[in-house]
């Protein structure tokens, strides 16, 4: 279950998804889907994703929900694929926005702890 803290309004650069990761826009207090694991995350969308009015809110803390974007163990280090959804950081250097709760398949909407930073050496396989 989510622990929703802080939350920020933030205009929307392009279509952003619910549950889904998003990196610091092109403008000061804009967001964008992320779309690499190399952007610069900030946080997730809650369950409406972008609004009419192109205007977004962003949890920035605590244990908001994610789209995970493929199979995840609890404790995974998680950054975004090409749709703005959690999968395994594995490469230094890869942009972080936390670690998964729980474990998740692809489609499933987990909590994680929010951590946003970069992996800084490559992630060792699950055992």
């Amino acid at each position: 279950m989510a622990n929703l803290g802080i939350f920020k309004t933030f205009d929307a650069e392009g279509e952003i998804a619910p549950y889904r990761i998003c990196a610091h826009g092109s403008k000061d207090h804009a967001v964008k889907q992320a779309a690499a694991k190399t952007d610069a995350l900030l946080g997730t969308t809650d369950e409406l994703g972008r609004q009419p009015n192109n205007r977004v809110d962003v949890c920035l803390d605590k244990m908001p929900e994610v789209e995970a974007g493929g199979t995840l163990a609890a404790g995974d280090p998680l950054t975004s694929d090409a749709n703005g959804k959690a999968v395994k950081a594995t490469t230094g250097g890869d942009r972080l926005i936390g670690f998964a709760l729980t474990s998740a398949s692809a489609g499933d909407i987990i909590t994680y702890i929010h951590a946003p930073g970069t992996l800084g050496v490559a992630a060792s396989p699950a055992a």
